[in-house]
């Protein structure tokens, strides 16, 4: 009889995902997932996502504050090709639902239930922090720079922004932070928050405010755009915008005219982007056409980037590019194979 799989508790993995060199390992690694993501050497069956436009909200009750209801199951899975595992991810969240989840990993030589991730969505947000931090690294090369005058802006104050800086400090040393929030007492504990962690935040009076930092992280659950311009004149170039919130249909951050005005368009997965993620509204509008997005592991590949614009590399590359992640199931592969070696080792 083959043995029971292992289960692991939210401290265990806390334990190891806090572990020193792992975030900087998680990030790299993430690179090369998205690289073989690219290649096609990634399987993934399409995104389950429940509770969420266009089912039925979910029979949801309660929850601290107010909040108006955002909450979704999301369900993702895939293997690399000659790999060790598959993996299924179930992820909740979105108000009211606290963040939950789990991460169950299958042997692909057996098929077995090897081992079974209780991080009740712990996984999810430091994979999705990853991301962006491979997105600044590739695509905001002047806020590696040592210009003092440096900014990143954030639009939204939860979970996922403060994952998001966090990891960001792994790839750039500038703390100069400007926050904009609907919730005036949910932005002042972020910036207690982050200003504890040696960040230097300040928050703006509206979305708008963010566009004069050199990379803005939009991380809402908003299904209307918040970040807008009326024209490329009022880009201040060199600008990166990495958007993490438009996970799933109907969701949206940035007003389509100010997709339609970026140099570069960077998406995960191309794919997913016709249905989900936040270039589906000016894709939908005719504003840019899909032959105008580069997925973000084929800019790994080349370690160059291509867009509308003459391609360019490094610190005086003075374009406005966007990446956009509805996030890929190779991400969750990723990131629960290390936890999972990490896991076994420590027991060894």
């Amino acid at each position: 009889m083959a043995p029971p799989p292992k289960i692991y508790t939210l401290p265990e993995i806390e334990a190891a995902a806090s572990a020193p060199g792992f975030a900087t390992r998680l990030i790299d690694a993430i690179e090369d997932g998205y690289r073989s993501y690219s290649r096609g050497e990634f399987n993934a069956p399409p995104i389950q996502t429940m509770g969420a436009p266009p089912m039925a909200p979910f029979a949801a009750e309660g929850g601290e504050g107010d909040g108006e209801y955002s909450a979704q199951t999301c369900v993702k899975s895939g293997y690399v090709t000659g790999a060790s595992h598959y993996v299924i991810k179930v992820a909740s969240g979105g108000w009211p639902f606290p963040n939950s989840g789990s991460m169950q990993l299958y042997s692909q030589r057996t098929g077995r239930l090897e081992a079974i991730l209780l991080d009740e969505g712990l996984l999810t947000e430091l994979r999705t922090a990853a991301a962006g931090a491979v997105a600044a690294r590739l695509l905001a090369p002047h806020l590696m720079a040592g210009d003092e005058g440096r900014c990143i802006g954030v639009l939204g104050n939860g979970v996922q922004a403060k994952y998001q800086l966090r990891y960001l400090g792994h790839v750039t040393d500038c703390r100069n932070v400007k926050v904009w929030g609907r919730n005036k007492e949910r932005v002042q504990s972020f910036i207690a928050d982050m200003a504890s962690e040696g960040w230097n935040v300040r928050s703006v009076a509206t979305p708008q405010s963010l566009l004069d930092c050199s990379l803005i992280v939009t991380a809402t659950s908003s299904r209307e755009p918040l970040l807008s311009c009326s024209s490329a004149a009022q880009i201040v170039r060199p600008l990166h915008i990495t958007c993490m919130g438009s996970d799933s249909v109907g969701k949206a951050e940035l007003d389509p005219k100010l997709i339609a005005v970026g140099d570069l368009l960077v998406t995960d997965s191309r794919l997913q982007t016709k249905e989900r993620g936040e270039f589906q509204g000016a894709l939908g509008q005719g504003l840019v056409m899909l032959d105008d997005i580069v997925e973000l592991g084929e800019l790994v590949q080349r370690k160059q980037m291509k867009g509308k614009s003459e391609p360019k590399n490094g610190k005086d590359d003075t374009r406005f590019t966007i990446f956009d992640s509805s996030g890929v199931a190779v991400q969750d592969c990723v990131i629960a194979m290390m936890v999972n070696e990490a896991l076994q080792d420590h027991v060894k």
